[in-house]
C-alpha cells in the first residue's frame, strides 16, 4: 500500500492540477486585463501561456519587470521587479507588485527545484523551502545534508521562525497551501506565485525555467535559454518522427478518488503529451478547465474498446503488477483494459513532479518508446513503465 506521507503529496498534486483557481498571498488578484501596454512592449514567453515580460521606459534607458498571469489568462496576478529602481520608473504598474529581495530563491515545490537545475545544475541560487522531504534531486539533497539551505517545514507543519530569519530573493509558491496566505507580517515578503502546473503543454511547463532564472540574473538567464531550447528541440523532433505501426493506439487515463473517477480533459498537459508521443487520447474532445468526470459505465465502455490505461501512482514496489494495482484499490479492476495493458509512473521511484517536469523532452521519448515499442530512440531513464501482468 502507499505510505501515507507519499499519498498525501499525491493527493496534493492532484488538486493542484485540477486547475481550481485559489488566492494567492503577496499578490491579489487584480483584475486588471493583462493588454494594459502596448503590444511591442510585451515579450510573450515561447510555449507557456502563464508568464510573460513586459520591457518600458526609464530615465537610464529601458527596464523590464515578469508579470505572471492568472489561470484564466484574463488578469495580470502579479508584477515582478528586480528591484526598487525598475519598480519606481514603471509607470505602467498594473497589478500587485512584488520587489526581489537579496539571497537565493526559496520554493515549495520539488517541481521549482528541478527548474532550476538546467540552468544551475549545483542549485548554488537555491536557499531551500518547504517540503523538503519530497525532493529526489541530488543536488538538493547534498545540499540539504551540509545544512546549506533553510527548512521551512511543510510537512506536517511550516516553521514561521526559520522563514521570518531566512533570506531570500522570492519565495516561489503555488496557491494550493500556501503558509503565508493572510499572515500581516508576511504581507511585505517577496512571494511569487510559480503556477507552471496550470500549463496545457509540457514545453509550457518547462519553459518556467526561464522566469526563474530571470528572477536570478541575465547570466542565469542566458543559461536558461540555452537549456531550454535544446530541450524544446528535442521535444519537436521526438513530436516529428512518423508512427512505426500503422495507426495511433487509443489510450485513456484516470483515478478514483473520493468516491468518484476523473480524468485529465482533452486540453491539459498529460493530453498534449499522449498525444505528442502519436497515440489517441480518449478524453481529446473533452475540453474543460478541470478534470473530466466520468461514471463508471463510460470507463467501462472506454476499457472494452481502448489499448492501454495509463495512470500516476505512489508505491513503495519497483515494479508493481496488476494484483498491487487492484489491491490499492478494487475499483481499478473495473477499469483494466481487455488484455491488461497498463503503464504507469510511480512517483516513489521515479521524479515525476520534478525531474521529469524540466524534461519533457524525455517524458516524450519515455511514452513513444513504451507505446510503440520504438527501437530507434536509445532511453537513459525511464518514468513510465508497464505493469507486470
Amino acid at each position: 500500500m502507499q505510505s501515507e506521507k507519499s499519498y498525501s503529496y499525491l493527493r496534493a498534486m492532484r488538486w493542484i492540477y485540477s486547475w481550481i483557481l485559489f488566492g494567492f498571498a503577496g499578490c491579489q488578484l487584480s483584475g486588471e486585463s493583462p493588454d494594459v501596454t502596448s503590444e511591442k512592449s510585451i515579450q510573450a514567453a515561447r510555449y507557456a501561456e502563464g508568464f510573460r515580460w513586459r520591457d518600458f521606459e526609464t530615465s537610464q534607458g529601458s527596464g523590464r519587470c515578469l508579470e505572471i498571469l492568472s489561470l484564466d489568462r484574463n488578469a495580470i496576478e502579479c508584477t515582478v521587479y528586480r528591484d526598487s529602481t525598475s519598480f519606481s520608473a514603471d509607470q505602467a504598474q498594473a497589478s500587485p507588485s512584488v520587489v526581489l529581495g537579496s539571497g537565493g530563491l526559496v520554493t515549495m515545490s520539488s517541481t521549482h527545484v528541478a527548474l532550476m537545475e538546467p540552468w544551475d545544475p549545483m542549485l548554488l541560487n537555491w536557499s531551500g523551502g518547504g517540503y523538503l522531504d519530497f525532493l529526489q534531486s541530488k543536488s538538493a539533497l547534498e545540499r540539504i545534508k551540509n545544512k546549506e539551505v533553510s527548512n521551512f517545514g511543510g510537512n506536517p507543519e511550516w516553521d514561521h521562525e526559520v522563514i521570518v530569519n531566512a533570506r531570500f530573493k522570492a519565495f516561489c509558491i503555488y496557491p494550493y497551501g500556501n503558509p503565508l496566505k493572510d499572515l500581516v507580517w508576511a504581507k511585505d515578503l517577496p512571494i511569487v506565485p510559480i503556477v507552471e502546473y496550470a500549463e496545457r503543454t509540457p514545453l509550457g511547463r518547462a519553459e518556467w525555467m526561464r522566469a526563474l532564472a530571470w528572477m536570478v540574473g541575465d547570466l542565469e538567464l542566458a543559461e536558461a535559454d540555452s537549456a531550454f531550447n535544446a530541450i524544446a528541440i528535442q521535444y519537436e523532433a521526438v513530436k516529428s518522427q512518423p508512427l512505426p505501426g500503422s495507426d495511433s493506439l487509443l489510450v485513456f487515463t484516470g483515478s478514483f478518488d473520493q468516491g468518484a473517477w476523473s480524468a485529465p480533459s482533452g486540453n491539459s498537459f498529460i493530453a498534449t503529451l499522449l498525444q505528442d508521443a502519436g497515440s489517441k487520447y480518449v478524453f481529446a474532445n473533452r475540453m474543460e478547465t478541470e478534470n473530466v468526470q466520468v461514471s463508471i459505465e463510460e470507463l467501462i465502455e472506454i476499457r472494452n474498446h481502448s489499448d492501454a490505461w495509463g495512470m500516476v501512482l505512489s508505491h513503495p514496489s519497483e515494479v508493481l503488477t496488476l494484483t498491487d494495482l487492484k489491491v490499492m484499490n478494487p475499483q481499478n479492476s473495473i477499469v483494466i483494459p481487455i488484455d491488461g495493458k497498463v503503464f504507469y509512473a510511480n512517483t516513489q521511484t521515479c521524479d515525476y513532479f520534478g525531474w521529469w517536469v524540466a524534461h519533457p523532452d524525455a517524458l516524450l521519448q519515455n511514452i513513444r518508446a513504451l507505446l510503440y515499442e520504438d527501437s530507434d530512440i536509445e532511453l537513459d531513464s525511464v518514468c513510465f513503465k508497464w505493469i507486470s501482468q
